[in-house]
């Protein structure tokens, strides 16, 4: 049997890894810079795209991907209910169908000047428990929006309701936005709000 001998790393091929790494990195913050910034969060909630710009004044569709359900007791449950606070330069949402689960949208009562609401909160609710997302699977939920005029970071506060055995609420709650922490309670979590960043648009000449 003939072993084959790996051939040695030399100077230049060393010096193209390095090259090629650098290039992957400047052409993913290019790609941010062109499609407007989603914060994403392995375990929490987190914003999608999936590949539409986010521009300010535009049209476009929007994922809350949710990573687990709740833990209670170390015991895992699913998640029964999502609920979204959509604010008001994200425009009024249309929420995407999903099966099995029932949805709604609540104008705030809190207007602007305007008489116009200052957010809406979009809820899905699994009509059985058979339809809940299961704790170790990941779930989007989709939202066609329109963003305001202005290029800004948009916050979208979401809270998960599980329930554990007795009906007994548990609730994840990505709602900060400061960057700081919250410590939790037995029955409640607290994380960061899934954010976006819009962008303008660009001038045509």
């Amino acid at each position: 049997m003939v072993l084959r001998q790996e051939a040695p790393l030399t100077l230049t091929f060393i010096k193209q890894r390095i090259f090629m790494k650098k290039a992957l990195a400047v052409f993913g913050m290019s790609f941010s810079l062109i499609i407007g910034f989603i914060t994403p969060a392995s375990a929490h909630v987190s914003a999608q795209s999936k590949g539409y710009t986010l521009v300010a004044g535009q049209s476009s569709r929007l994922w809350l991907s949710l990573g687990h359900g709740c833990t209670y007791k170390d015991l895992k449950y699913p998640t029964s209910v999502f609920s979204v606070v959509v604010p008001a330069a994200a425009g009024k949402p249309t929420p995407e169908f999903h099966y099995g689960f029932k949805t709604s949208v609540v104008a705030s009562t809190q207007v602007d000047a305007n008489n116009a609401p200052l957010s809406y909160t979009v809820t899905w609710t699994a009509k059985t428990l058979g339809h809940a997302i299961d704790d170790g699977t990941f779930y989007d939920f989709g939202l066609k929006l329109k963003w305001d005029a202005s290029p800004q970071t948009i916050a979208f506060p979401t809270t998960q309701i599980c329930y554990a055995p007795g009906k007994k609420p548990l609730y994840l709650k990505w709602i900060i936005t400061d960057g700081s922490t919250k410590p939790g309670t037995e029955d409640t979590e607290f994380g960061p709000a899934p954010t976006v960043t819009t962008i303008a648009a660009q001038v045509t000449k």
